[in-house]
């Protein structure tokens, strides 16, 4: 079990997630914690209840453009993602209602075991390997599904000549017919078979998981670390073609797919300790921060990295999400603390409301999120799902207390931008005075310090 002994996250969750959060120094994401983690419950709320309807046969993927959940059958791809956000919201809040909805709609996904679909991976181990990892009273009864799972993905989708898993086309279950199409999302996919493979299954298929991750480098990932999405194999292993199926162009790098490969690579580092996997996963993750950050720096990407920005291609704020979660990972592998502050700018952001839909009618957690490029931004339960995980992850980063660097108006600076006002205004960023910004009233205000009172008040003005 290398990956769990190496991976802080993974090992906490097979320990039933017994760490407890050290103090942290203070950041957006920290002052809007608790008010982020109450949204997203009352959101998991009405989504279990109203758009559900406690029917565990039914689950969502992508919202409407106006904001409304659009219900799927177990069969689509992201079924696996709604008891993975129970599980998530059970170990953030605390509430035992989330443990019995994320149990639910996981037995709702137990079918997916022996489903005809390359997302067996994302279906069956954010549905059921988060419940086994995090409740070991649970691990007799999903262990078997999630071996079956990985035995599905090897026998109807793993070519050993080809030394990759097909992710579409051919016949539903024969790796060994053409067309043979590998698509960089399937990295995220191996997480089921490398478990699969340190826990009782054939070991094997860990050297599967490496020659297709291997592979994946030589095709779909270029010199500069960004990626092909899909690349068509001949059946003698040589590449046919290389295109998009999300993306703008063939050879124009779609963001969320290069999010599923830093994410991806990360993980078979975690499961295999191989030092390519790391290297791997770091350029690619560096090929995703200076591309965002080419378009905004808020770190938020647009659909495809290549593409002009206009209406056909939406901001992804699930790219992010991943993208954060990966770089928390890899600062717990790595002690990098860039990775810490680019996933702590990432979550920022992504819990403005501007990207959080707290002061909308979205039923999702983010807006602006796509499925492709040339689609509407909509909401999408993967991006709920992955800032979930994000949020779960940062609580058992250790960092240091926040420092006392000067101070505002009498009351303390922390790391040279923060101020606590309490019972005033609550949590402040000073770094722009006399414009502040208000994290309670979600607003930029101005305050002179000539406008003091001598009660000890503030005169202001919304900017």
């Amino acid at each position: 079990m290398k990956r769990l002994l190496s991976a802080p996250f993974r090992t906490a969750l097979a320990a039933a997630c017994l760490t407890v959060a050290l103090e942290a120094g203070v950041t957006p994401i920290a002052i809007r914690e608790d008010k982020v983690i109450a949204h997203a419950e009352m959101l998991g709320t009405n989504l279990t209840d109203n758009v559900l309807n406690q029917n565990n046969e039914r689950f969502v993927a992508y919202t409407n453009p106006n904001g409304a959940w659009q219900t799927q059958s177990d069969s689509n791809w992201c079924s696996g993602f709604i008891p993975g956000m129970f599980w998530y919201l059970w170990q953030l809040t605390g509430n035992d209602e989330w443990r019995t909805d994320a149990i639910h709609w996981a037995d709702g996904v137990k079918s997916r075991s022996t489903a005809h679909d390359n997302d067996v991976g994302f279906q069956i181990f954010e549905g059921l390997g988060l419940g086994y990892l995090l409740d070991e009273t649970l691990r007799a009864e999903y262990k078997p599904y999630m071996l079956e799972g990985a035995d599905t993905l090897v026998d109807e989708r793993y070519n050993t000549t080809i030394g990759c898993f097909r992710s579409w086309a051919g016949n539903a279950d024969n790796p060994f017919d053409l067309p043979f199409e590998t698509n960089i999302d399937q990295m995220m996919n191996l997480e089921l078979v490398m478990w699969a493979a340190l826990n009782g299954g054939p070991s094997e298929y860990l050297d599967y998981a490496i020659s297709h991750a291997d592979n994946s480098w030589d095709n779909n990932i270029r010199e500069d670390g960004s990626s092909f999405h899909v690349v068509s194999y001949n059946l003698d292993g040589s590449v046919a073609s290389k295109r998009t199926h999300q993306g703008w162009q063939a050879d124009s790098t779609w963001s969320r797919g290069q999010a599923w490969a830093v994410y991806g690579y990360t993980l078979v580092y975690q499961y295999t300790n191989l030092d390519r996997m790391l290297e791997r996963a770091e350029k690619c993750y560096d090929y995703w921060i200076e591309a965002t950050r080419a378009q905004d720096e808020r770190l938020v990407p647009f659909s495809d990295f290549d593409a002009p920005i206009d209406n056909d291609n939406p901001r992804d704020t699930s790219a992010t999400a991943i993208v954060a979660c990966a770089a928390l990972e890899l600062y717990e592998i790595t002690g990098k603390t860039h990775y810490l502050r680019d996933a702590e700018q990432m979550l920022g952001s992504l819990t403005n409301p501007y990207y959080l839909s707290i002061f909308s009618d979205y039923e999702s957690i983010l807006m602006r999120g796509s499925e492709k490029w040339g689609e509407p931004e909509e909401g999408t339960s993967f991006g709920d799902f992955y800032l979930l995980e994000a949020l779960y992850l940062y609580r058992n980063v250790e960092q240091d207390a926040a420092v006392i660097t000067g101070t505002w108006m009498d009351y303390d600076v922390l790391d040279g931008q923060f101020v606590d006002t309490a019972n005033w205004m609550g949590w402040m960023s000073i770094a722009s005075d006399p414009y502040i910004y208000s994290y309670d009233m979600e607003s930029w205000i101005y305050a002179a310090p000539e406008a003091k009172s001598n009660h000890g008040g503030w005169v202001y003005s919304f900017r």
